[in-house]
């Protein structure tokens, strides 16, 4: 992997590290007390290796997963009136991913400036620069600054000498957080910008319950097989022994809570080791891990909470059947 980074390290593009070192550390704190703790869960923010990351992609593919198309669409629609807004010199993206979305933004930026510079972040290297390559082949005039790593804990690492910046958190992940932690959240964000600079926040809207739940139980099976890539993730990582053939991907509505809720069920008695770090699990028949959770929000409950994180709402998009949002919010709390 390393060398592939030398290869592409160049004038424009930097590799940049959030943790230095390993970064197994902080895998061992959530495993631990997630697989330990009642209900066990694990943090979705483990899914996206390699593999994960191109299931993902393959979700956003199917008729049943909305959310990618809709914040698509809006991005396609708005993202001119986006960047005439903030006139921005760089283009901040937390869980960047493959990018896919944000190059919307990067093509509406060129219509308004020379050259850009974009500094995603995320926690599979592997995507970083893969999507760094393809960006830099496809734009000449693009460098890009790429940020590997844990953002949720680490971001005070991370560093943005850009004087007017748009931060960007898209893909409806803020629904993944608890209240308090999507609190923490956008205030590690606006405490990391300045007051020239705006945030742009997608998030999925409150709808039919039997469309949330299509969504998240795709007919292709590509959401089940995401959701059990995370036992192969901890095998891999922690040497550990799950046999994904002894799971099952379950997701539901949560209507009285306005959430998704995805488990791994396990469907026999048995016992799972991680030997890297001398854990073992037994699970009943039935058991469960809670592998994600992804709120969906109203227009009041959103602008709320970015009002409460210290950023001034300036304009909500929606689509015309409302299945999406984006929020364009300025870091000057006065504006």
């Amino acid at each position: 992997m390393h060398d592939v980074v030398d290869a592409v390290n160049t004038d424009r593009f930097k590799l940049n590290r959030l943790t230095p070192g390993p970064q197994l550390d902080s895998l061992v704190v959530d495993v631990h007390a997630g697989l330990t703790g009642s209900p066990r869960s694990l943090p979705p923010k483990y899914f996206y290796d390699e593999t994960g990351s191109k299931l993902f992609d393959q979700i956003c593919q199917t008729k049943e997963y909305y959310l990618t198309r809709a914040e698509s669409a809006l991005l396609r629609k708005y993202a001119d009136d986006i960047i005439a807004t903030v006139k921005p010199a760089a283009i901040v993206e937390y869980g960047s991913g493959t990018s896919e979305k944000t190059e919307l933004l990067i093509q509406a930026a060129n219509q308004h400036n020379d050259w850009v510079h974009y500094l995603p972040l995320d926690v599979c290297e592997e995507i970083l620069i893969e999507a760094a390559s393809r960006l830099i082949a496809r734009y000449p005039w693009l460098s890009i600054d790429a940020w590997h790593g844990d953002f949720l804990h680490d971001m005070q690492r991370f560093e943005n000498h850009h004087e007017r910046s748009l931060y960007t958190f898209l893909g409806s992940s803020l629904g993944n957080f608890s209240n308090k932690q999507a609190i923490r959240f956008l205030r590690d964000v606006r405490e990391t910008a300045s007051e020239d600079d705006w945030f742009l926040l997608g998030v999925d809207m409150v709808k039919d319950a039997a469309v949330l739940n299509a969504a998240y139980n795709d007919s292709d099976g590509y959401t089940a097989a995401f959701n059990l890539n995370l036992l192969n993730v901890l095998n891999q990582s922690l040497d550990g022994d799950f046999n994904t053939d002894n799971f099952i991907h379950h997701a539901f509505f949560d209507t009285d809570k306005s959430r998704i809720e995805m488990q791994l069920r396990s469907t026999r008695e048995q016992t799972i080791t991680l030997r890297e770090i001398d854990l073992e699990i037994k699970f009943d028949d039935g058991e469960h891990i809670v592998t994600e959770y992804s709120r969906k929000y109203t227009k009041e409950s959103i602008q709320q909470l970015l009002i409460s994180a210290g950023f001034s709402p300036h304009q909500v998009y929606t689509g015309d059947n409302n299945e999406f949002m984006l929020i364009l919010s300025s870091c000057n709390k006065f504006k």
